[in-house]
C-alpha cells in the first residue's frame, strides 16, 4: 500500500525524533567512558568529547584495588539479590491474597492504594526503623526497606485475575493448598510479569544510596552508589586542592569520577540483555488484559 505525503512526512519526523532521543542517551555515555580512559593532559584541557584521547587505566586500577569498592560491590550484590527476591515474594503473596474474597477486602484495597499517594514522611520513617526496630547500622534495613510496592501488587493481582478460574477450582478439587496453587499454577503463569517487575526492583535496589546516608553511614555497609557519591565529593575536594597548588593529582579527579560511574553501572547493564525478553513480555502482559 502506497504511503501518502502526510504519512511520509510523519515518518521522517518520527525517525528524526528517535535519533534525537538516542543521541541524548548515547553521547553522554560515550563522554563518560572517554573521559575515564583519556590521558591526564587531554582531560585537564577539556579536549575529550566522544572518544578517548590518549589511554590510561590507572583510575580503574585504583578503584578495583580499593577495599572500600570491593566491600561496596559485595554489599550491593547481597542487598540487590536478597531484597529483590524477598520483595517479589511478599508482593506476589499479597497480590494473590487480594484476589480472593474476604471480609474487609474493599477497605484493605483502598488502604493499600492510599500508600501510593501518602506516606508518613522521612522523619517518621527514620524513627520507626532506627528507634522502634533498632535497624540503624545493620544489613537488615537495606533488605526490608520498601519491601512491598502497592503499584506492583496491583499489576501482579491484575495478571493473576486473568488466569482462568476453572484451573484454580480444579486444583482445589485435587486438594492443593494455597501455597501449592501459588507456586505451581500462579507464578509459572505470570513469569514474564514477575521477571519484568524483578528487573525494575533490582535496578532500584542497585541504585539505592539514601539508606546509607540516613541509616547506615559505616564504610563496611556502603553500597556502590554511596561509594560513587563519596568518590564524586572527594574528587571535587581534591580538584579544588589541586587548583590551589596543594597537591598534584594523577590522574585528574574527573577520570576517577567517570571511571567510578562506569564500574558502578556496568554490572547491572550487563545483566539487562539476558532478561530483556522477559522484560518485553512482562510489559506487554501488563498492558493487555484478557
Amino acid at each position: 500500500m502506497r504511503m501518502t505525503t502526510a504519512e511520509k512526512v510523519f515518518q521522517v519526523f518520527a525517525w528524526l525524533f528517535i535519533l534525537f532521543i538516542l543521541a541524548t542517551i548515547i553521547f553522554p555515555v560515550l563522554n563518560v567512558i572517554s573521559v575515564s580512559l583519556s590521558d591526564r593532559n587531554a582531560v585537564m584541557r577539556n579536549e575529550v568529547t566522544f572518544y578517548p584521547k590518549g589511554f590510561q587505566l590507572e583510575s580503574y586500577r585504583q578503584i578495583v584495588i580499593s577495599k572500600v569498592f570491593r566491600t561496596a560491590l559485595v554489599n550491593t550484590i547481597f542487598y540487590t539479590v536478597t531484597s529483590t527476591i524477598l520483595a517479589v515474594f511478599v508482593t506476589t503473596c499479597l497480590a494473590y491474597g487480594m484476589t480472593g474474597e474476604f471480609v474487609g477486602k474493599k477497605f484493605f484495597t483502598y488502604f493499600i492504594i492510599l500508600t501510593m499517594y501518602f506516606s508518613g514522611g522521612l522523619i517518621a520513617t527514620y524513627f520507626i526503623y532506627s528507634q522502634m526496630y533498632g535497624l540503624r547500622n545493620t544489613y537488615t534495613v537495606f533488605i526490608i526497606t520498601g519491601i512491598v510496592s502497592a503499584f506492583y501488587m496491583i499489576v501482579i493481582r491484575s495478571q493473576i485475575q486473568t488466569i482462568p478460574h476453572e484451573i484454580l477450582e480444579a486444583a482445589d478439587i485435587d486438594g492443593a493448598s494455597e501455597f501449592n496453587k501459588l507456586f505451581r499454577i500462579i507464578i509459572p503463569a505470570i513469569v514474564p510479569t514477575i521477571a519484568a517487575i524483578s528487573m525494575f526492583w533490582a535496578l532500584g535496589n542497585w541504585n539505592q544510596w539514601t539508606i546509607n546516608l540516613i541509616y547506615s553511614p559505616r564504610r563496611d555497609l556502603w553500597a556502590l552508589q554511596y561509594f560513587l557519591r563519596a568518590v564524586v565529593i572527594e574528587s571535587a575536594i581534591t580538584a579544588q586542592e589541586a587548583e590551589a597548588g596543594i597537591i598534584d593529582t594523577r590522574p585528574p579527579p574527573e577520570t576517577f569520577q567517570m571511571a567510578a560511574i562506569v564500574m558502578v553501572a556496568a554490572p547491572i547493564v550487563a545483566i539487562y540483555p539476558f532478561v530483556q525478553k522477559y522484560f518485553t513480555k512482562g510489559i506487554l502482559a501488563g498492558a493487555v488484559k484478557g
